[in-house]
């Protein structure tokens, strides 16, 4: 089974991704893994994806294509994908290449993911996060693995979470709808428990 997650950030990609890869033994595939992978590997569209990126620039869809290709292919048909397709071309060449089972979108309002985003901690000495809505820690502020100090990511702050919210939905609307169009979307309320939400993404694909 191949399928593609989308969702805006703070919706629980992360964390459905994970339960579903459990449930199914599929591959994880995001884009900025395989980017980082092949720019510390120093492949040749390693290094001309960071020429991009070091201007930065948008990397062209060729190289984007020629980057993704390879990991598709190495899943053999079982993978979940995330952060692919950004723009109708590569949602094409996607689909012109790979089978797609289903695209399960990730739906919650813009106000109650900005709300998740400024609730998330993370211990500055051991690195462990939290989120003060969801998993609090045991003391207030105080890391329950080493007793470290809590603090907020510098761009976990409204305006910058505010704008990488309009960044997704201006590359994903359309790429939504078109997938709506060719009846492979399957759009699940986000606002709910992980486990409500892993449950209601199982119920649709067996549907």
């Amino acid at each position: 089974m191949n399928l593609i997650l989308i969702g805006i950030q703070g919706s629980g990609k992360g964390t459905q991704a994970k339960q579903l890869v459990k449930k199914f033994d599929m591959k994880h595939i995001t884009t900025g893994e395989i980017f980082r992978k092949h720019i510390s590997q120093r492949t040749d569209l390693g290094m001309k994806a960071q020429e991009y990126m070091n201007k930065g620039e948008l990397v062209p869809d060729k190289f984007v294509f020629n980057i993704i290709e390879g990991t598709l292919n190495e899943a053999n048909g079982n993978f979940i994908l995330d952060g692919f397709p950004r723009n109708i071309t590569q949602t094409e060449f996607l689909l012109n290449e790979f089978k797609i089972d289903a695209v399960i979108l990730l739906d919650l309002k813009d106000e109650k993911a900005i709300e998740r985003l400024m609730a998330r901690r993370h211990c500055e000495n051991c690195g462990k996060d939290y989120n003060v809505l969801f998993k609090p820690p045991k003391q207030n502020g105080i890391c329950d693995e080493c007793g470290g100090k809590l603090v907020t990511r510098k761009d976990d702050n409204k305006e910058a979470i505010t704008k990488r919210i309009e960044k997704y939905h201006a590359e994903t609307n359309e790429v939504v709808k078109y997938f709506a169009e060719k009846n492979l979307l399957l759009k699940v309320d986000a606002d709910q428990t992980p486990k409500a939400i892993h449950e209601d993404i199982i119920a649709k694909l067996k549907k």
